[in-house]
Parts: C-alpha cells; structure tokens; sequence
C-alpha cells in the first residue's frame, strides 16, 4: 500500500494526464499525487481510486432530479480564469464548512504559483445574475477529471456540488473522451459517497496490486470488509 507519493510536473495536460490518471493518480494544487491511505480521525483509512466510464454512463434516477431541480439555472463552461466572483463565493463557501481548506481559491489550485500546468476549464452556474456555483475540472487527451466545486451554501437543496459533477460528465461527453475521474471513495468516510451517484453502473475502482480498472459494484463488498479489517488494525495500534 502507498502512503503518499507526488510529483510536479512543468506540463501535466494531454496524454501526460491520461496516462496519470490511469495509473491512480490526482491533481493537488500543481503536483499530481497518489496514495491508498487517507488520516481521518487520526487514524489512517484506505481509499480506492474511482472513474466512469463514459460509454456506458446512463444518468441515475438521483441525476435526472437533479436536472429538473437546477432547470431554471443559467451554466457556462469557460477557460480557466479565477475573477474576485469567485474567490468571493469560495469564502462564503470556505467558511459553510467543517473541515479545512486553503484561503483562496488560487492557493487551492496554483500554490504559489501563477502558471498552470495543466489543460483547466471552469464551470460558472448562475441563477439570473447571481453566482450560485462554480467549479474546475482538468482535461487530457482522452479523459477528464474533476478538481474544484464550490456552491452558495444558502442554496442546499438544490445539489449545486452534484449539478458542477453533471456538467462536466456532460462536457466530456460532448467530448467523446473515454473516462471522467472524480477521485477516491473510502468506505470508511461516508461524505465522498456522493461520487457514485451519477451512475453507480458505469463506475470503476483501480486496483493498484493488480494495476487494473474492475466495476465497482463487483467488488464493493470486498473493499468494505477489507477497509473494516485496516480500520480495525489502525485503531488497534492508535497512540493513546
């Protein structure tokens, strides 16, 4: 199992990020990373890599609602830009909720740099004049994958983080590309359960000592009961 492992790339777009993303890795600011282990509750969990296949991806029942919710919102998919709109939403957003995130929307994904080393689009939703969400997501030569969702934390019911995922399901789509990557899920840390809802389907986990994709849902529950079986070591050797 890995811990962490990163690399910073001057150029990550194109094939270079395909190839990346197949081999389980993610972008955090401008490097790229991988890892099998997460800390939660000062302990460690394990995580599985995700990605959907786009070619049997069928919107779920979840999906369709939310469409028709959202239907009176204005999207736009832009080039990568980062306007004080934004970072004010990001702060409205930043301070809804309980975990901990950088400053600023371009501390999250430029460092402290100005340069972007990858291929990035944004996602701007309005409802009439008003930014209600918005969100970044990278693209390669053949996949693409999610990176940034922030939304009006005034507006819950409308599943605005959900609505930034269907977006850029739809864009790579329109696209023709092979594969959206969402990042990992832990059966152990139910709040990135919200990345199988598109299409549970159509969606695969990587298995790294086999270095292959296999669907998700014929082997969700081996990776529960061996998530539960490091859970439970970890816990077993947690300092006092």
């Amino acid at each position: 199992m890995l811990y962490y492992q990163t690399v910073c790339l001057e150029y990550a777009a194109g094939e270079i990020l395909d190839k990346f993303l197949a081999a389980g890795w993610y972008r955090i600011g401008q490097s790229l990373i991988t890892t099998d282990l997460i800390t939660q509750d000062e302990i460690l969990v394990p995580v599985f890599w995700l990605r959907l296949r786009l070619s049997t991806y069928q919107p779920s029942r979840s999906a369709r609602r939310i469409r028709r919710r959202c239907a009176h919102l204005q999207t736009k998919i832009l080039p990568f830009a980062i306007t004080p709109e934004i970072e004010a939403l990001y702060a409205r957003y930043r301070e809804s909720i309980p975990h901990t995130i950088t400053p600023s929307v371009h501390e999250y994904l430029l460092d402290a740099e100005w340069n972007n080393a990858f291929d990035s689009r944004r996602i701007e939703v309005r409802c009439a004049d008003r930014l209600v969400a918005a969100g970044y997501f990278d693209i390669g030569a053949r996949c693409s994958t999610g990176i940034l969702h922030i939304y009006e934390p005034s507006l819950p019911r409308l599943s605005l983080g959900k609505l930034l995922y269907l977006e850029e399901l739809d864009f790579s789509l329109s696209q023709k590309y092979d594969y959206y990557y969402p990042g990992y899920l832990s059966p152990c840390v139910s709040k990135f359960d919200y990345k199988l809802f598109a299409d549970p389907d159509a969606t695969e986990v990587f298995l790294r000592p086999l270095q292959r994709w296999v669907p998700y849902k014929s082997v969700a529950h081996k990776l529960s009961r061996w998530a539960d079986r490091v859970t439970a070591v970890m816990h077993r050797y947690r300092p006092p």
